[in-house]
C-alpha cells in the first residue's frame, strides 16, 4: 500500500511538472505573436520563468562578441534597476561556465560552488541562496547568452524545474532570434531605401554642381571684359559699372564655394546615414583641422535651438594644436550629441561642451583629443546607455530612430577611438568621444 502511495505521489509530481511545462510554453509562445520588440520579449520570458518555478529573481544575459562579455540585458528582482546593463567577462561565474559549456546547471548551495562569483552580491547586497543557470542558443546551436533564475521560495530547485526552464530558454532563444532577424530585415530595407535616395540625390544635384562650376569661369571672364572696357571708358561710365557689379564681384566666389560645399555635404550626409543604418563604418578622410573651431561652428548653429528651449549652451573650448581627423564626421557627431542633449534637458538646464587633449603617451590613456558633452537632463537607464555606447541604440522618443547616436558611434569607430559615457536617471548624462591625436 505504501508503495502504491509513493507511486501515486510520483505520478502527481510528474503531472504537475508537465502541466507547468505546458503552461510555460503557452505563455512564452504567446510572446512570439504579441510583439517583435526584443525588450518586451525578454521581459515577458523572464517573468514567465520566475512564475513557473516559484523564484524571486532572474537575469537574462546576452553575449557581446566585441569584448567577449555577458551583458545583464534584463533583470527582475529588487536589484534589477541597479544591475541592468552591467557586464562581466564571458568566463566569469556560473553564468560564464554554463555559457561556455552549453550545459544547464542547478546550484542549490552556491556558497559551495567553485564557479560561483560573489562580486555582484558584494556590490548589490543581494544574497543568492539557490539558482538554476540555463544556456540560450539559436536553432543552429550557436550560444547567445544565459538565463539565470535565483532563489526558489518554498524549496530547492529540482530536475523538474530545470526541465521547465530549459523549455522556456529554448522558446526564448527562438523569440530573441526572431526579433533580431525582424530588426535586421527592417534595417536592411531602410538602408536600401536610403541608399536609393542617396543615389537619387546625387543624380539630382549633379546638374547643380555642373552649372555652378561652369558659372565661375564665365563670371571671371565677364569681369575681365568689364575691367578692360572700364579702363577705356569715360570715368562716369566706369564708376557706374563698378557700382553695379561691385556686390556680385565681391561675393560670387564665396557664394559659389558655399553652394558647392553644401551640395557635397548633403551627398556625404546621405551616405553617412545609409552606412549607419547598414552598420557600415564610413572610411574617414583625415585632414589637419582646428578642433576648437570645428566644434564652435556646430554650437553656433545650435545656439538658437538651445535658446528657444530655455537651455544654456555652455562652452569650454581650450585651444588645441591642429590634428588630423575627418571634419565632416566629427561635425555630425558633435551636432547629434548636442542636439540630443538639448532635447533631454528641461528648461533652465545646461548643456556643456568641452574639448581637451593629451599629446603625450599612447592611446587611449594618452595621445588623444576628447570631446565631452554633458547635460543636466533626465538621464537614462544603464541598459540604454550600454546600447548607445555599443552602437545599438533604441530611441525612447516618439518617432525616434536612434540614428543620431549611431552616427556618433560610427564616427568614433571610424577613427579607432573610444566612445564612453555615464548617466544617472534624474541626474543628467555625459558622453565622451576620445580620438587618437595625430598631426
Amino acid at each position: 500500500m505504501a508503495g502504491n502511495t509513493a507511486s501515486v505521489t510520483d505520478i502527481r509530481e510528474t503531472l504537475d511538472a508537465r502541466n507547468r511545462q505546458i503552461a510555460a510554453v503557452h505563455a512564452v509562445s504567446g510572446l512570439l505573436s504579441s510583439s517583435l520588440d526584443l525588450e518586451d520579449r525578454l521581459r515577458g520570458v523572464l517573468n514567465v520563468a520566475l512564475e513557473a518555478v516559484g523564484a524571486v529573481a532572474g537575469t537574462i544575459y546576452l553575449h557581446r562578441p566585441e569584448d567577449d562579455a555577458l551583458v545583464f540585458r534584463y533583470v527582475v528582482g529588487e536589484k534589477g534597476r541597479e544591475l541592468t546593463g552591467h557586464t562581466m567577462h564571458a568566463d566569469a561565474g556560473l553564468a560564464g561556465a554554463v555559457f561556455r559549456s552549453g550545459k544547464s546547471q542547478i546550484t542549490n548551495h552556491p556558497e559551495d560552488a567553485v564557479e560561483h562569483d560573489t562580486e555582484v552580491e558584494r556590490k548589490t547586497g543581494f544574497a543568492t541562496t539557490s539558482l538554476v543557470t540555463v544556456p540560450l542558443k539559436y536553432q543552429a546551436g550557436r550560444p547567445i547568452g544565459v538565463m539565470q533564475i535565483l532563489n526558489k521560495q518554498e524549496s530547492e530547485f529540482d530536475q523538474n524545474d530545470l526541465e521547465v526552464l530549459e523549455i522556456i530558454a529554448s522558446v526564448a532563444a527562438a523569440a530573441i532570434e526572431t526579433a533580431q532577424l525582424a530588426r535586421e530585415a527592417q534595417t536592411a530595407a531602410i538602408a536600401h531605401a536610403v541608399g536609393d535616395l542617396s543615389h537619387d540625390i546625387k543624380n539630382k544635384v549633379a546638374p547643380i554642381v555642373m552649372g555652378i562650376s561652369a558659372l565661375r569661369p564665365d563670371l571671371d571672364a565677364m569681369f575681365q571684359e568689364l575691367d578692360a572696357f572700364a579702363a577705356t571708358a569715360p570715368a562716369e561710365i566706369a564708376e557706374t559699372l563698378a557700382r553695379i557689379s561691385g556686390g556680385v564681384r565681391e561675393g560670387y566666389g564665396e557664394i559659389i564655394d558655399l553652394i558647392l560645399d553644401q551640395v557635397g555635404a548633403v551627398q556625404e550626409y546621405a551616405k553617412l546615414i545609409a552606412d549607419a543604418l547598414k552598420g557600415t563604418v564610413t572610411e574617414p578622410q583625415l585632414e589637419s583641422n582646428d578642433l576648437a573651431s570645428v566644434v564652435a561652428a556646430q554650437l553656433e548653429m545650435l545656439d538658437p535651438v538651445a535658446h528657444a528651449c530655455g537651455i544654456t549652451l555652455s562652452r569650454r573650448l581650450l585651444p588645441i594644436s591642429e590634428c588630423r581627423f575627418d571634419r565632416f564626421q566629427v561635425e555630425r557627431a558633435v551636432y547629434n550629441l548636442v542636439n540630443n542633449a538639448i532635447a533631454e534637458t528641461a528648461a533652465g538646464g545646461t548643456v556643456t561642451v568641452a574639448i581637451a587633449a593629451t599629446t603625450e603617451g599612447r592611446f587611449p590613456d594618452g595621445g588623444f583629443v576628447e570631446i565631452e558633452v554633458s547635460d543636466t537632463g533626465r538621464g537614462m537607464p544603464q541598459e540604454l546607455l550600454e546600447r548607445i555606447l555599443r552602437g545599438d541604440p533604441k530611441s525612447t522618443k516618439p518617432g525616434g530612430t536612434g540614428l543620431g547616436t549611431r552616427i556618433v558611434y560610427n564616427a568614433v569607430a571610424a577613427h579607432h577611438g573610444v566612445f564612453s559615457g555615464t548617466s544617472a536617471e534624474g541626474g543628467g548624462t555625459t558622453f565622451r568621444m576620445r580620438l587618437p591625436f595625430s598631426t
